[in-house]
């Protein structure tokens, strides 16, 4: 776990929350404003020794809307943190209580945290992928984490297969009964249904695959149900899990449901 990682969790005494805090609208406002005060402030210092009191005025221009940006950011950020359970009970469907028995397990030292390169030129390594006994977390900054119960979990694979602008990417694929429960989307290259969740970080890194399999036999380990193929065939019927007929009919099938 990152430096960095481990301050924001001590700070906010959770998992779940640290990850809430990361990235989101309130962010970018906030790193927008300062960009124009740092540019703003001494363009404004430049001016005012040519143009005198005028000066002053060219400076604001870009000086009030930074200010404006950051406390309209810090706003933002405050508003996500306090509603992050709200988040999460939202996207999981999980009450409060089984939100903080997660936040507890992934805060125990027995929790696994697999990492990888947060790009392809050789970043700094940092969490992709946490597990516990009955948790799945993966990090995604802009979401601050998707959250499932491992019993949750229908099916966990790695695929080259994802469609994708200008073709297939590789990433490691997460289907549990939450994204079960969604409309299909349409795959717009077979024309298919297909839904689930993907770890945007994960996405054309040279070391995808490793990490994926790294991850699925971690999960494996403590719920041995979870499906770790793309394709499987169960009584008598092939699916491709990324190219369904009916999403939610044929995930019916396939769990006898």
């Amino acid at each position: 776990m990152t430096k960095g990682m481990r301050k924001s969790i001590a700070k906010h005494g959770s998992v779940l929350k640290a990850f809430r805090s990361q990235g989101g609208g309130g962010a970018g406002l906030i790193a927008g404003g300062i960009v124009l005060l740092v540019f703003g402030i001494p363009l404004g210092l430049l001016c005012m020794l040519g143009l005198g009191g005028r000066g002053f005025l060219v400076g604001a221009v870009f000086v009030v809307p930074g200010l404006l940006m950051i406390l309209w950011g810090m706003a933002l950020r405050k508003k996500r943190l306090a509603n992050y359970l709200e988040f999460y009970k939202k996207d999981t469907g999980y009450s409060e209580a089984e939100l903080q028995e997660a936040d507890r397990e992934l805060m125990s030292p027995d929790a696994v945290k697999i990492g990888g390169k947060m790009d392809n030129s050789g970043g700094k390594e940092g969490i992709i992928f946490m597990i516990t006994e009955h948790y799945f977390l993966s990090i995604w900054p802009v979401y601050g984490a998707h959250l499932r119960k491992l019993d949750d979990i229908v099916a966990a694979f790695h695929s080259a297969q994802i469609p994708g602008i200008g073709g297939y990417r590789q990433n490691l694929f997460v289907i549990s009964r939450q994204e079960i429960g969604k409309k299909g989307v349409q795959n717009p290259f077979t024309k298919k249904e297909y839904e689930g969740f993907e770890c945007g970080m994960m996405s054309e890194q040279r070391h995808c695959q490793q990490t994926c399999m790294e991850v699925i036999e971690e999960m494996i380990k403590r719920a041995p149900h979870i499906i770790t193929n793309q394709n499987i065939a169960v009584n008598g019927m092939t699916y491709n899990l990324l190219s369904m007929d009916n999403w939610q009919e044929d995930w019916r099938r396939i769990l006898g449901e």
